[in-house]
């Protein structure tokens, strides 16, 4: 409703209503077309993600792979672990991770963009489970936590790899359901990193990173850390969620020094009276 001006006294100006043609496009045509777009999206996008990042990588010099050597003993001696990284680099999370050998378990939204993630995901041989954070009430998917601590509980050396920050923000701030799965599950913790020299940052909430070809690609991993006993309490689940996460911004930091590139504004260790999402 607007407000009227002096023709209408100041009186608020009823909405127009609208035709029955006009109601029929929106209500009924309109979401045809999306749906069919959203199809179609699903089923190309996917595989031109792939043949790009496979460009990516060809042209490139990845940096960093000996650590996984060390990630392998990490997960045989505690039957698996929770990766964690922030989503910025969600774009080279499911090809970078298969590259090396490492297809993992994680979390794709409900709704069309989960459907396209999922998809590229599926493609780079990850379990994906639907769920999480999204902007409609209906799409949301209750359980998805407990179905993945379920399925690590009941698997052999499952490694997860969860975007702490997503879906939806606020960026390089950490919530909590990665540190539960690992609390009820008895896995260690461990930071991932992948970035790049030259990238492009996409108008999203997170500037989310886009490699370029012919580029210096380099992964980090930091680890393991074991969920102490306090994270059984609310208070203490706060604390080692706080804990790491300060080390994960400090680990982007030092990604961002090693690259050359200034570091964001926004990432900076979380404030102590600064309260953890759930």
């Amino acid at each position: 409703m607007e407000e009227g001006g002096p023709e209408t006294g100041g009186r608020k100006r009823p909405r127009r209503q609208r035709g029955p043609v006009a109601s029929f496009w929106r209500e009924r045509v309109r979401p045809l077309f999306s749906r069919r777009l959203s199809r179609l999206a699903s089923l190309v996008v996917p595989h031109l993600y792939m043949g790009y990042m496979r460009l990516v990588w060809a042209t490139s010099r990845v940096e960093g792979i000996d650590e996984f050597a060390r990630l392998r003993r990490i997960i045989e001696d505690h039957d698996g672990a929770v990766g964690v990284l922030w989503h910025e680099e969600v774009m080279t999370v499911a090809f970078g991770y298969s590259w090396i050998g490492f297809p993992a378990q994680t979390l794709a939204s409900m709704g069309e963009a989960g459907d396209v993630i999922a998809r590229m995901l599926h493609l780079c041989r990850f379990v994906v489970f639907r769920g999480g954070t999204t902007t409609g009430r209906s799409r949301r998917r209750e359980g998805v936590l407990r179905d993945m601590i379920d399925h690590m509980r009941s698997h052999r050396r499952v490694i997860y790899g969860i975007t702490v920050d997503g879906s939806k923000g606020p960026a390089y701030r950490m919530k909590t359901g990665s540190i539960v799965i690992a609390r009820e599950c008895g896995r260690p913790v461990i930071l991932a990193r992948t970035w790049y020299r030259r990238c492009l940052r996409l108008p999203t909430w997170d500037r989310m990173a886009v490699p370029l070809p012919f580029n210096v690609i380099r992964y980090y991993l930091r680890g393991p850390y074991e969920v102490p006993e306090s994270a059984s309490t609310e208070e203490g689940l706060e604390r080692f969620t706080v804990e790491i996460e300060n080390d994960l911004v400090a680990l982007a930091a030092r990604s961002y020094r090693d690259m050359g590139q200034p570091v964001p504004p926004n990432l900076v260790p979380r404030a102590a009276d600064e309260r953890v999402a759930p």
